[in-house]
């Protein structure tokens, strides 16, 4: 073998032993920071009942209820294995932020290097098949803005907030598995570490949530029906309904929206007996209220019982509840009794009615 031969295998064998070494120190200094910023203390229980809540800063991931003190995460081979919330990450939410660790199981990823846009369509696929809402933000100027709004292109600390219940019930474990999976294999894509609830705790999560959901997910109705069987000619309920500031929607019902632009209540039909529907005429008309959407359900509550009176008052018709039977004083108050302890029951638990998170939620 030549000189020149020996020299290039040489000058190789040290280039390979420095790229190995260059790739221990990355691995050793992306290790330290992870453990750094992954050190903190607990978060506070979900749907812990205090006067002095506030929203938990996302990043942080609180346990379910009993939780013990083993971790409730999953991690990367980098290695996270900490339940506690990573104090660097604990920036303030943006105007725009949308997630929210009482309703999303909340992933972190930090990485090194900045991620760029174009590096996020390979996520933004694999969480695409979710199923359910799914939101990334990133930091910029210390606060949390979702990626496709933000400021900024590029981030170095990015969450994923994945929905855990909604009103078509909670994620199940193989379906939190699979974001995880995202997650991780994503973060290893970009030379990244990241942070994930573990499944069965999420579970546990969101089989809670959604009891909680079931428990305040009411809609209030109130209904009009003509006296002694007499029906209401539908163009001049539409009318009477346009002139109190209701709009028609492409199904037909009958929308009056607030100043945010959210439904408050709904006219539609009241049940109809089995094959004597009418497009022309109806039998009856139902106010709904939907009160996880509305942020003053009582004040609004009061409302939709003036205009149901004086739509029967106009149209020849009476108040009743959903059995026909006449709608008294007394009826009304036990409704507005029932309407105001959900009411409470979401404010108290940090959804409060109307809300962002409840519209999320209740969706």
């Amino acid at each position: 073998m030549s000189q020149l031969q020996l020299a290039l295998l040489a000058v190789g064998a040290v280039v390979i032993v420095l790229v190995l070494a260059y790739n221990m120190y990355a691995e050793r200094k992306a290790r330290r920071r992870a453990e750094q910023a992954f050190a903190g203390s607990a978060g506070d229980a979900l749907f812990e009942r205090t006067p002095a809540r506030r929203e938990p800063t996302l990043g942080e991931l609180p346990p379910a209820d009993g939780a013990d003190d083993d971790p409730v995460l999953d991690h990367d081979e980098r290695g996270i294995a900490d339940a506690r919330a990573p104090e660097e990450l604990q920036a303030p939410s943006g105007p725009a932020a949308q997630i929210s660790s009482r309703i999303d199981t909340v992933a972190v990823i930090l990485a090194d290097d900045p991620i760029m846009e174009e590096q996020l369509d390979p996520l933004h696929a694999a969480l695409s098949l979710q199923g359910t809402p799914v939101h990334i933000e990133g930091i910029v100027d210390e606060q949390w803005h979702p990626v496709d709004a933000s400021p900024k292109k590029s981030w170095r600390e990015l969450r994923v907030g994945l929905q855990l219940a909604s009103r078509r019930g909670p994620l199940g474990e193989e379906e939190l598995e699979r974001f995880n999976e995202a997650i991780a294999e994503f973060a290893q894509s970009v030379n990244a570490v990241s942070q994930r609830e573990a499944p069965a705790t999420a579970a546990a999560r969101a089989r809670e949530l959604d009891a909680f959901c079931a428990d305040a997910d009411i809609e209030v109705a109130i209904n009009v029906i003509g006296q002694f069987g007499a029906t209401f000619a539908m163009p001049r309920v539409k009318q009477l309904a346009l002139d109190h500031g209701f709009s028609e929607t492409g199904s037909g019902e009958l929308v009056r929206f607030g100043a945010d632009g959210i439904p408050e209540i709904v006219i539609r039909r009241f049940a109809d007996a089995p094959g004597k529907s009418n497009p022309a005429y109806a039998t009856g008309l139902t106010f709904a209220l939907d009160v996880p959407h509305v942020a003053d359900a009582p004040a609004v509550l009061a409302e939709m019982t003036q205009l149901a009176e004086t739509f029967a008052a106009t149209l020849g018709g009476q108040v009743v509840d959903d059995n026909r039977k006449p709608l008294t004083e007394t009826g009304i108050a036990s409704i507005r009794r029932s309407l105001e302890r959900v009411f409470h029951e979401m404010e108290a638990n940090g959804i409060p009615a109307g809300g962002p998170l409840a519209r999320r939620l209740f969706s």
